[in-house]
């Protein structure tokens, strides 16, 4: 069996890894000149920036493939200090409380705000199937307060999106299928946790010695000649039981014949690959789905020129705060390494669905207004030392209301179009965790259903 696997992101690499394991021929192929996608180390002037996704959540899926390609060695986890998170109120950092007894001290949210998360098993629950944004979920069972002060800044900073517009099913699924099973946000999310005990190695966020590049680079080194970088996929044309690509090399054309061919890009480029007019038709919702422009700067600074102790993971700014950045990670603060001896490390985002203008400034415009928030909120004084300004015009995909036309339209395309197969950030989860499962779920998916078939 011959399988294509179009793009080189995080997906697209565990899928094509995955299917090498299981003794596949596969071929993948990029349009660009590396891998990873989105994932962007950045090595300079003794420091070291991760301009995009910053750390990893442990997985099952992210365990199992760090011991296959043998990074144990190379991982670091974060410091003790990291389990502190900050949110920005009133102009103030103040530590997201973490358990009960943290959550009578904490000055995040007011004793009528802590009262009412209280009350919150006793609210009457919604236990049909519809659909509803985060915000009216959150508002309903939690009231406005945690929702301006907690999860808004959450949802902007997993999708840097606007809870009034995403899904709660489709983007925070434990929160609504809390409700719906268990009647409860909050028993639900315990029983849920419960029930997930020892399902994985728990061992938080981590990353590597030489940043979130590494894993891709070692995916890449892996599948040695399988991948086919600079390379577009510009049509996939049915021949038979089998599928032709067209491809682009650098103005060369050339094609290919395959059984079977997975599309691991982006929701946005899925237009331009050329799949059949059947495929095309029920796959506009995806081509259609937001994607905000978003922004990371780092900044550096001699450490005595920043007050705050960066004893923390980092801070996030909810809207009402009136800030230019959605919030700012402590990056030297939380793996080793990230900064030279006697500097730190910030990595601010911008933009996003809350302030899209933000995420696409220039950096002469973007800096003094990222510096200003950091000389007021963390006492960061003198110019910074360093400056790295990374923008990504389409960002992370929105799960809006409405989402499931999109999961819908995938599965019509491949119940229209059998041996294409859609997998991808924006079908079943954002975080680099979730793809790397995704990719590794379609690669099983695809050589069982394609041995049923005969084509293996």
């Amino acid at each position: 069996m011959r399988v294509a696997v179009i793009g080189a992101g995080i997906t697209g690499l565990s899928t094509a890894l995955e299917l090498r394991t299981r003794g596949v021929d596969v071929t993948l192929f990029e349009a660009s000149g590396r891998v990873g996608g989105v994932i962007t180390t950045i090595e300079r002037d003794g420091y070291l920036v991760e301009a995009g996704p910053t750390s990893l959540t442990a997985t099952t899926a992210l365990e199992g493939l760090i011991d296959q390609l043998g990074l144990g060695d190379q991982r670091v986890m974060p410091a003790a200090a990291a389990k502190r998170r900050f949110i920005v109120r009133d102009g103030v950092l103040c530590p997201l409380p973490h358990g009960p007894g943290s959550l009578v001290s904490s000055k995040a949210l007011s004793g009528s705000a802590k009262l009412r998360l209280l009350r919150e098993p006793f609210v009457s629950a919604v236990r049909d199937a519809e659909d509803e944004s985060i915000a009216s979920l959150v508002r309903r069972r939690l009231g406005d307060e945690i929702l301006t002060y907690l999860v808004g800044p959450f949802v902007s900073g997993v999708y840097a999106g606007d809870p009034e517009r995403l899904s709660a099913r489709y983007a925070m699924p434990m929160l609504f299928h809390a409700e719906r099973r268990h009647g409860s946000l909050l028993v639900g999310g315990m029983r849920e946790a419960k029930a997930k005990q020892g399902v994985v190695r728990q061992k938080g966020i981590t990353s590597f010695r030489d940043g979130l590049a590494t894993l891709p680079n070692a995916m890449h080194a892996a599948l040695g000649s399988r991948v086919v970088l600079g390379t577009r996929v510009v049509a996939v044309v049915r021949e038979g039981d089998q599928w032709r690509l067209q491809l682009d090399g650098s103005g060369q054309r050339s094609s290919t014949l395959v059984d079977a061919v997975i599309y691991a890009g982006p929701a946005h480029a899925i237009g331009g690959v050329g799949l059949p007019t059947e495929a095309q038709q029920t796959l506009a919702p995806v081509a259609a789905m937001h994607h905000p422009p978003v922004a990371t700067m780092a900044l550096g600074f001699p450490r005595a020129a920043v007050e705050h102790a960066l004893d923390g993971f980092g801070m996030l700014c909810p809207a009402v705060e009136g800030r230019t950045i959605l919030g700012a990670i402590f990056s030297s603060s939380l793996f080793p390494g990230r900064a030279p001896d006697g500097h730190v490390l910030i990595t601010c985002f911008l933009g996003g669905a809350r302030e899209p203008g933000t995420g696409r400034l220039e950096t002469a415009e973007a800096l003094p207004l990222v510096h200003r928030d950091l000389r007021e909120l963390i006492g960061a004084t003198g110019e910074p030392t360093f400056v790295h300004h990374q923008r990504w015009a389409r960002a992370i995909p929105q799960y809006q209301l409405g989402h499931d036309a999109v999961v819908s339209g995938a599965a019509r395309a491949e119940s229209a179009c059998p041996g294409l197969y859609l997998t991808g950030q924006w079908r079943a989860g954002v975080a680099l965790g979730e793809c790397i499962a995704q990719g590794q779920e379609m690669a099983a998916r695809v050589v069982a259903e394609r041995w049923m078939s005969g084509a293996a």
